[in-house]
């Protein structure tokens, strides 16, 4: 499980981060974090389509991940990783995560919380 969050995803945040129209973000819900005015939160479900490919990238702040609808991913280095509905993934504030493409024949769905800086990109992709 510590080895699918740090190898992966992120799963996931909009359109830098995705390489296609095969991977979809819909916002659920932004709101203000109480008493930081810099900060907000957004709840979003993130859907990757077969052959949707998430780019490696970075959020100015934590990202939570539930698996909702699991499926297998193909690695930027080869590997193979099989997503369970109920994984859970963290990626902390400035950690790589993505870089993977869906290699199975069904959708993997997430719904993903980002804790982030309103002063700063919602991500940066990788260099």
């Amino acid at each position: 499980m510590i080895r699918i969050a740090v190898a992966c995803v992120v799963l996931w945040a909009a359109a830098p981060a995705f390489a296609s129209d095969l991977v979809l973000r819909e916002i659920l819900q932004e709101q203000p974090v109480s008493d930081a005015p810099d900060m907000k939160v957004m709840i979003s479900r993130v859907t990757v389509k077969p052959g949707g490919a998430v780019v490696e990238h970075n959020h100015p702040g934590d990202e939570h991940a539930v698996v909702l609808q699991g499926g297998t991913v193909l690695l930027s280095d080869g590997q193979e990783v099989e997503y369970a509905e109920g994984d859970v993934l963290f990626f902390s504030a400035g950690e790589m995560h993505g870089g993977l493409r869906n290699i199975g024949g069904t959708e993997i769905v997430l719904l993903t919380t980002h804790v982030v800086n309103v002063l700063e990109p919602f991500r940066w992709p990788a260099e």
